[in-house]
């Protein structure tokens, strides 16, 4: 049994509403979320696991060069790489390839450039390897994201990250707040034991 079925079979023992609402996501099930919200929109979205970040900042692009064997990324609209900061922290970067954006959301305020620089290196040497052509970062904007939904507690993140790539991804105004986080636990739980998110998107 995977963690993500030992969650999934834990909040359905238990009462949602309590006993739901301070529990961690753990990567396994963060990974799933980000695997439904590429296979909804697989023409136009790519969405990281939790592994590529960490894996890219301790050992550097050789290390997951072979990672997008199979993807041309930059045939993609969005990217989304969730990030895992300050061991029980997540975050998200999302990568807008018609803006020329690298935006980071963190729900607790945080700031890091240091990512953002990584992110658009990344993008570079990929570009390099894959295409055989330079990337031009001229023009690409870096921006910490100051005004996205903020928790209130030191236990959602992972929710928010999931929230932040989804709604994202359907060019969805980020109107959520910490009140809907119950909700959207549920949510998360019902969609990947579906293996379907519950809204649809048109590709162009």
């Amino acid at each position: 049994m995977t963690q993500s079925e030992e969650y999934m079979n834990f909040v359905e023992e238990y009462d949602l509403e309590i006993d739901n609402s301070h529990l961690f996501l753990n990567d396994e099930v963060i990974n799933e979320y980000m695997d439904l919200i590429t296979k909804r929109s697989p023409n136009t979205v790519y969405a990281f696991n939790t592994f590529f970040y960490l894996a890219l900042s301790a050992k550097g692009y050789s290390h997951v060069s072979r990672w997008t064997k199979k993807i041309d990324i930059f045939s993609k609209k969005k990217l989304f790489i969730p990030v895992h900061v300050e061991d029980s922290h997540w975050c998200l970067v999302y990568v807008c390839f018609s803006q020329k954006s690298i935006k980071y959301y963190d729900s607790m305020g945080g700031r890091n450039f240091k990512c953002l620089k990584l992110i658009l290196k990344y993008l570079m040497l990929e570009h390099d390897d894959k295409k055989g052509e330079d990337f031009h970062p001229s023009g690409w904007l870096l921006m910490n994201v100051k005004n996205c939904p903020q928790q209130s507690n030191h236990w959602d993140c992972g929710v928010f990250v999931c929230m932040f790539a989804e709604y994202l991804s359907r060019d969805a105004p980020l109107n959520f707040s910490q009140k809907h986080m119950d909700k959207f636990r549920k949510q998360i739980m019902l969609e990947i034991k579906k293996k379907k998110l519950k809204k649809s998107v048109l590709e162009t």
